[in-house]
């Protein structure tokens, strides 16, 4: 019997390796060597943030991080949105790839990216059977396609030599110290122009890395292709100092997404970046960050008339101790219209609404009323934004202090407003 070497869960999905586990979420079993190198990360300090132990020691359950895992080993765990829901094997594949597809326009509002052809509804079935890790490399490749179509750019790249003949400018003290005997030689430094420039050596160092790390056929058959293509352009030597040199004017607009990808894979800046002694890659994404990203697109497409400010730096609460950071506030001609929330938490009951979600919104309203001194600020709305669930369908208004004020939680669709 051929061991499977890929598992799906949805977030606080169970993995067990002894029996099934189960939950209202997606849950998978394991082979038993796959779930120690799971366990093993789990008792790292990043990857408690990861995953957790439950059922006594039995399973771990995944947490708010979604992506992919790969193992020493080679096993993928991929942790889907909590939009997938444990549902007969018939539906099941449909849910896991609705769920992909709304990871990757979730990750395109997150990164500011277009939202491109590769992953609208007809063109995802070509990628919706690839491990996750796989479509987040089919993506870059498809950029590094665009790039290779409209020109690999060259630049004046500095340049230091010893040379038969004297070109640019003679470096006085490495002359000397080098070429005191061979006089015959200058030690110069000039410009060259080049495709060895920052831009390309992290597109290339990025194409090596994913050589050694992609599995598809097709991925790697791509990599290969553009290698070639890369054939002038060396390794980046320092990856840090390469990005700092990055140039985004004019001619150079069909680099910028390539180039996020880049830095995704080389620096893991994947908002946090998880490693350890049993794991060989991942990237996982903060599905509350990516919630307050979809909100504010969200917002941005419903009140286009109105300045959405998301996290704008917050208000001192208690001064130099504690500060209030509302995530978004919504203006119009610079007075405060709403303040609002994204909390990305199911509501399955009037108990999951989290009392301190409440506060925060109320001293929100009196520290912003205290701050604007404006009279028809008394009348700021708060609004609390929720994904949809079966209980929560439609919009609900609470009042605090009898007729003070009123909060308003409004459920949001992802699905349906990112696959429509």
């Amino acid at each position: 019997m051929q061991v499977q070497n890929k598992a799906t869960i949805s977030e606080f999905g169970l993995i067990g390796w002894e029996s099934q586990p189960s939950n209202k979420f997606l849950c998978a079993k394991i082979s038993e060597p796959f779930y120690k190198e799971l366990e093993a990360f789990a008792k790292t300090d990043k990857g408690k943030d990861v995953l957790q132990f439950t059922g006594n020691g039995k399973y771990l359950q995944a947490k708010s991080y979604i992506g992919t895992i790969q193992t020493t080993s080679g096993f993928v765990l991929e942790i889907l949105p909590k939009t997938v829901s444990k549902s007969n094997e018939n539906d099941k594949q449909k849910e896991i790839d609705k769920s992909k597809q709304i990871f990757m326009k979730l990750l395109h509002l997150l990164y500011k990216l277009p939202s491109y052809k590769n992953i609208n509804s007809a063109n995802f079935e070509r990628i919706k059977n690839l491990e996750l890790f796989e479509i987040f490399i089919f993506m870059f490749l498809e950029e590094v396609s665009i790039i290779i179509k409209k020109g690999i750019k060259s630049d004046y790249v500095g340049c230091e030599d010893n040379l038969f003949y004297l070109k640019g400018k003679l470096l006085i003290n490495e002359q000397i110290k080098r070429n005191t005997i061979h006089k015959e030689r200058f030690y110069v430094q000039y410009d060259e122009y080049s495709q060895n420039r920052a831009e390309n050596r992290l597109i290339k160092s990025t194409l090596k890395l994913l050589s050694n790390i992609s599995r598809d056929f097709n991925n790697q058959r791509k990599i290969r292709q553009y290698l070639e293509h890369m054939n002038w352009v060396e390794l980046s030597l320092n990856i840090d100092s390469d990005i700092r040199a990055i140039k985004t004017g004019r001619g150079m607009e069909h680099y910028s997404i390539a180039l996020i990808w880049a830095k995704v894979f080389l620096k893991k800046e994947s908002f946090s970046s998880f490693s350890g002694d049993t794991v060989a890659f991942a990237i996982l994404y903060p599905m509350e960050k990516l919630f307050e990203c979809f909100v504010e697109w969200w917002l941005e497409n419903k009140y286009p008339y109105l300045n959405i400010e998301a996290q704008n730096g917050g208000v001192d609460f208690v001064k130099e101790l504690f500060s209030v950071r509302p995530d978004f506030l919504i203006k119009k001609d610079d007075r405060v219209v709403y303040v609002a929330d994204a909390k990305w938490k199911l509501i399955e009951s009037d108990k999951d609404f989290s009392q301190s979600d409440f506060y925060q919104l109320f001293a929100y309203k009196h520290i912003f009323l205290k701050q604007h001194q404006e009279t028809n600020c008394k009348f700021m709305c708060l609004k609390i934004y929720y994904p949809k669930s079966d209980f929560l369908q439609n919009e609900r208004v609470f009042e605090y202090f009898k007729d003070e004020g009123k909060i308003k939680v409004v459920p949001l669709d992802i699905e349906s407003k990112l696959l429509d």
